[in-house]
């Protein structure tokens, strides 16, 4: 019995063995980053070295509903995904593909995705980077940059696709053709988890940032959406068709749409609720609403601060409502608003005060001829931090100190003395240039103190922490900075 027992155990150690999850390495091991998923099993991790990979197998890449992760072996800055896509020659394809009913466990962890093009439509749907139909992967400490297509022009979810989003820079994205979402579209009952992203310089139809439609209700956290152009409305966001995303600790910031709601625009019985967030400096050129536009639609907004959102005219223009009843209260919104525990006053942003980041440009600005939405700006005095201004709003004034003078970019990198930008579509800020002798100031939305929105918020609904993680007190702050 002894002998047959310990013969038992050692088949189920064999058994246990030949499941133990492995490493496969590219191009080490395979060739391309699809032959090693197509030979992975769940549980299975596969590591992608620095490098740039192109062409088939290495584009249009399928996870094949398999619980894996694929992730690069040092981060997105050297790991790239070229798709090389592109309207001449035509070349329609994508970063990664996600159909298969694929959950959580499917991770994508530490791309770079750039050059995806799906400006006709393909078999694989509207995407730029990446596509989920009818799956709700993880995709974590990606950049996603200068892909494009019809809808979603980084990240296209449709039909119950609600992947979770963290720590991705999402920038340069474009859906064109009066398209949806150039950063993210999520529609027909898909509602993505988006945490810790910046989400900047995209550009759509509607929805420059986010697309919300048929009944789409993102969760988005600690996030900033900012600089991003829609052509039509929802510079920021666009919400319709019922869609009802939860917005809480993020800034909206210097978005622009050509018709109407800058920094939102709902309609259609969407009801967003919005949390501590800070919803500022963003334009509606023609029909108004330049912090929120309402349309038939009922959002819930609390400890918020709506400040320095204008139209075309360069009027105030926080909320505009048609046919709507939103629910305002303990926000700071100039120009005042009806609600419990509103306020209307200057929120002494510090970026406003003495403690400002400014200078002034010692060169004429360099614009990269191949891509003239970017720049480097000088200033040989200055001591940032290297890369420690990544993701911030900067804005350059011109001969005056006036709102037509100023021209906002969005910082991609920078070194100790140089900046270098992405062009804020609608602001022309590289597109104009910048000169020797121009003045600049860093967008930065922390409060001084002595803010009256220090301590004016209610804890009921608050969340925890603000936008960077530090603890909110019994008597939270205005805004998404504790």
């Amino acid at each position: 019995m002894k002998s047959i027992i310990l013969k038992s155990l050692a088949a189920l150690f064999i058994i246990a063995g030949s499941a133990v999850a492995k490493d496969l390495l590219v191009p080490n091991e395979y060739k391309t980053i699809q032959a090693a998923i197509d030979d992975a099993n769940d549980g299975d991790t596969v590591i992608v070295a620095d490098g740039t990979y192109t062409g088939n197998g290495n584009r249009d890449i399928e996870f094949k509903g398999k619980a894996i992760t694929v992730m690069s072996e040092t981060g997105p800055e050297k790991c790239i995904i070229d798709c090389q896509g592109g309207p001449l020659p035509k070349q329609t394809c994508c970063g990664f593909v996600f159909t298969k009913g694929e959950d959580a466990n499917s991770v994508l962890d530490g791309f770079t995705i750039t050059r995806g093009y799906n400006g006709y439509g393909s078999s694989f749907g509207y995407c730029g980077a990446i596509r989920c139909f009818k799956s709700s992967p993880t995709i974590t400490n990606c950049i996603i940059q200068d892909n494009i297509a019809t809808a979603g022009g980084a990240i296209f979810c449709e039909f119950n696709s609600s992947p979770t989003i963290t720590n991705c820079l999402i920038i340069a994205n474009k859906a064109q053709r009066s398209g949806f979402g150039g950063g993210i579209c999520c529609t027909a009952w898909s509602s993505p988890t988006i945490t810790d992203c910046l989400i900047s310089g995209n550009s759509a139809g509607r929805g420059g940032g986010i697309y919300c439609g048929v009944e789409s209700s993102p969760t988005i956290t600690n996030c900033t959406i900012s600089g991003n152009y829609a052509s039509e409305s929802g510079g920021g966001l666009h919400c319709s068709a019922t869609s009802s995303p939860i917005i809480t600790n993020c800034i909206i910031s210097c978005n622009f749409a050509q018709e109407s709601g800058g920094g939102l625009f709902c309609r259609d019985k969407a009801a967003p609720k919005i949390t501590n967030c800070t919803i500022c400096n963003n334009e509606s050129q023609q029909s108004g609403g330049g912090g929120i536009l309402c349309w038939d639609s009922t959002p819930k907004i609390t400890n918020s601060i709506f400040w320095g959102n204008i139209r075309g005219d360069n009027s105030s223009n926080e909320i505009l409502l048609i046919s709507s009843s939103p629910v305002v209260t303990y926000c700071n919104v100039k120009g005042g608003w009806k609600g419990e525990g509103n306020i209307d006053a200057d929120p002494l942003f510090v970026m406003d005060g003495p403690g400002a980041t400014t200078g002034t440009l010692t060169e004429d600005a360099s614009v990269e001829k191949s891509k003239t939405n970017r720049a480097t700006l000088v200033d040989s005095s200055a001591s940032f931090i290297e890369g420690g201004l990544v993701g911030e709003l900067i804005r350059v004034l011109y001969e005056k100190d006036e709102y037509r003078h100023h021209r906002y970019g969005i910082i991609t990198g920078n070194t100790t003395t140089t900046i270098e930008t992405l062009r804020v579509v609608g602001s022309h800020l590289v597109g104009g240039g910048a000169d020797k002798g121009n003045r600049y100031r860093l967008i930065d939305y922390y409060l001084q103190p002595g803010s009256p929105c220090i301590d004016a918020g209610t804890a009921e609904g608050a969340p925890a922490t603000d936008i960077q993680g530090m603890t909110r007190d019994a008597k939270p702050d205005i805004g998404a900075y504790e």
